[in-house]
């Protein structure tokens, strides 16, 4: 899934990407694991309790997904979140809190967007998926004001795949904050990172810093005999 993550630019579309993975392939692996180990181990009591189980959570997620996408977060968000708290342990859970989340953000409830992130991120296993939830959390704390918070989570993002990204947000909560010279050392980091490939918005991003920072150049100071 990692392949999967690293293959769109934004995290809408890395939560789409893993939305749809889960929908070909999240009950066929799922399953197909737990019966490879109860067949390993001879726990076929323990892999058949298992498996009914991952059943019984896709087809409710499955539910609970079509509804949520035909009536979007104001109806059925209350739903979504019952889903999760009642599967903590499960992969749906973690994608569906990544779906609420992104309805949050789209409806500006930073607040629940935040609450579902920080839970998530303290319940998450699938490391590859960590740096993906930092991001987000980090842009909402930025979209909260909590500059510090989101600086500090951004701090934390070590993935390579992930570098230039959490170095861009970066720059992108000095701005707000008016630190213009942090902003563009962070910016100029990214380009940094990004090894030849660099995004055409984070390299206007820098550029406009470099204009502005040109701007506010003191005058250069006239020979007094002149």
């Amino acid at each position: 899934m990692v392949d999967i993550i690293e293959g769109y630019e934004t995290e809408e579309q890395q939560v789409d990407a893993i939305k749809q993975w889960w929908k070909e392939n999240g009950t066929m692996l799922v399953v197909g694991a737990v019966v490879g180990l109860a067949g390993l181990w001879g726990w076929r009591y323990y892999g058949e309790t298992v498996t009914t189980n991952q059943e019984k959570a896709s087809t409710e997620f499955q539910q609970v997904l079509s509804k949520f996408e035909a009536e979007g977060e104001e109806q059925s968000s209350a739903e979504m979140r019952t889903f999760i708290a009642n599967n903590k342990d499960n992969n749906y859970a973690t994608l569906g809190a990544l779906l609420l989340v992104k309805e949050a953000v789209q409806a500006k409830d930073f607040a629940l967007a935040k609450t579902q992130l920080t839970n998530l991120l303290a319940s998450n296993s699938y490391e590859p998926l960590t740096p993906v939830i930092q991001l987000r959390l980090a842009r909402v704390n930025s979209e909260l004001g909590d500059y510090q918070a989101a600086l500090t989570t951004l701090d934390k993002i070590t993935a390579k795949g992930f570098i230039v990204k959490a170095n861009q947000s970066k720059g992108l909560v000095y701005l707000k904050q008016g630190d213009l010279e942090a902003a563009r050392s962070a910016f100029q980091t990214a380009v940094d990172a990004s090894e030849g490939r660099v995004d055409p918005l984070l390299q206007l991003q820098l550029d406009d810093l470099a204009v502005a920072k040109a701007d506010v150049a003191p005058a250069p100071k006239l020979d007094a005999a002149q």
